[in-house]
This record gives structure tokens, C-alpha cells and sequence, in this order.
């Protein structure tokens, strides 16, 4: 294994990963509620977050799906 003895990963350099916080989610959720036709971009720059971590709570931890320019959750309920 050419001196190496160890299979483990070392630590890489970088940018530390962000944690979404429980506060961020319920900011954007209520965001999305007040306005359904809001879009991603505006989200991020309303919340001063990248348009990765803002897709990543509407569409990962939200579950909101765009249907016909509207946010709504993947599950639908009688309201």
C-alpha cells in the first residue's frame, strides 16, 4: 500500500458545511405559507442563505413540491 497504513479519510480542507437551523425552517415555512408563489432566490435573499440551503429546507426537510407556480406540501390534507 506504498507506506500508507491507514484507510481512514484525513481531514480535507474547506469551507465548513452549515448546519440549517430549526429557526431557518420556520422562517422559510412561514414564508411559504404567507406567500405561496414565492421562488427559491427570493427566499435565500430574504434569509441570507445560499440557494442551496434554501432549496434544501423548502424541498428536503419542508417536502414542498412547485405545483402550477405554488408552494405545497407533498402531503395533502383536507385544508
Amino acid at each position: 500500500m506504498n507506506g500508507i497504513n491507514s484507510i481512514a479519510d484525513s481531514p480535507r480542507p474547506g469551507q465548513a458545511h452549515r448546519v440549517v437551523t430549526s429557526e431557518a425552517i420556520a422562517a422559510v415555512e412561514a414564508m411559504v405559507r404567507e406567500n405561496r408563489c414565492v421562488t427559491v432566490n427570493e427566499i435565500a435573499a430574504h434569509m441570507v442563505k445560499s440557494k442551496g440551503s434554501a432549496h434544501r429546507i423548502v424541498h428536503d426537510i419542508l417536502q414542498f413540491h412547485k405545483v402550477s407556480a405554488s408552494w405545497v406540501p407533498r402531503q395533502l390534507t383536507a385544508e
